[in-house]
């Protein structure tokens, strides 16, 4: 089947990079048939459930069944539906979302509608079908609902919401990309070796995956076991080590994602930024499966460097956190 992502446009390449991670993980072969800050549309070759791929994800809207993608040639628009009906019977409804300042979306949805609901019942607020259409500046595309991701869930486990609070924490939906981005598998092992009040650990167990968290502070790790129990995480363990010890107690992990200190409000005990990171980088390379992928956020893009003398670089995410803040998530790969 053909599946249509409709990406947000929180970030410039981490909603499709996250989506593909997921495939990944979740065993689904895919080909790739166009990929823009829009869209994601990929022909699937595999039988597993895209559902499990919808449950993890954090930066989509929707996932359809793609039906068609034109020009917003109003003609063009037409003749394209027109060859690509859907057999579906029930109500219906039309939705668009309009990503451009310079097309007039009325006149397209108009057109869906005068082919797609002729002869069906009209339901805007619980149809039993639901076309979606996405506008850009030069492109239409348009599919048939299947899912809609509860972004909601992710505000909801907002640090403030959680019984232990710490300023310097991730949002949920960051902290979920990030831990998509390893390709976790369920049931395998994520390590935060830096976990803070545990959000990572907290995405990482609700997609299924076994998690292991370290703090060179003893409150955090209370407050993290705090936050894992409070929201029903039962497979993981929680340590209290320098991070230069992690590697004496631990086998081997499947992956590793974490945030590193960033000597602001975060603890380095005084330890230079760059022999912290050193010291990081060596003993996560002990311990990461060959194959695994070490997701990590640093302050400073010169610091990468640091981590490719251990790991292959696969990629890099910007965040503006704030005006005086920027991070950089990085993708790499033992």
């Amino acid at each position: 089947m053909k599946y249509l992502f409709e990406l947000s446009k929180d970030h410039n390449k981490l909603p499709a990079a996250e989506v593909f991670s997921c495939l990944k993980a979740e065993k689904i072969d895919y080909e790739i048939l166009e990929l823009n800050e829009d869209v994601a549309i990929i022909d699937t070759t595999g039988s597993n459930e895209i559902l499990n791929v919808v449950n993890r994800l954090s930066h989509t809207f929707n996932v359809n069944q793609y039906l068609f993608s034109s020009s917003i040639s109003i003609d063009e628009i037409n003749k394209t539906a027109l060859k690509n009906k859907i057999e579906k019977k029930g109500s219906i409804a039309i939705k668009y979302r309009n990503r451009s300042k310079n097309v007039d979306s009325q006149k397209i949805v108009k057109t869906l509608a005068e082919i797609y609901t002729k002869n069906m019942k009209v339901s805007l607020q619980n149809p039993d079908i639901e076309i979606r259409a996405l506008i850009s500046d030069s492109k239409l595309y348009v599919g048939l609902k299947l899912y809609e991701i509860n972004r909601t869930q992710f505000e909801k486990r907002k640090v403030q919401f959680r019984p232990f609070f710490s300023p310097v924490s991730l949002h949920p939906r960051i902290a979920r990309a990030l831990v998509n981005l390893s390709n976790i598998e369920k049931n395998a092992i994520l390590l935060d070796p830096f976990c803070g009040t545990g959000g990572i650990l907290l995405e990482a167990g609700l997609i299924g995956a076994k998690v292991i968290g370290n703090d060179i502070e003893e409150k955090m790790i209370v407050g993290c076991r705090k936050t894992l129990d409070y929201y029903g995480i039962n497979n993981y363990s929680l340590l209290c080590l320098d991070i230069g010890d992690i590697h004496n107690y631990l086998k081997a992990v499947d992956a590793v994602v974490t945030d590193f200190p960033y000597g602001k409000s975060t603890t380095t005990r005084g330890e230079n930024l760059i022999d912290l990171y050193s010291r990081a980088f060596q003993s996560i390379a002990r311990i990461l499966k060959t194959g695994g992928r070490a997701v990590i956020g640093i302050s400073r893009n010169d610091l990468i460097k640091i981590g490719k003398l251990y790991f292959s670089h696969v990629e890099t995410h910007e965040f503006r956190t704030h005006r005086s803040l920027t991070r950089y998530f990085v993708v790499f790969k033992k």
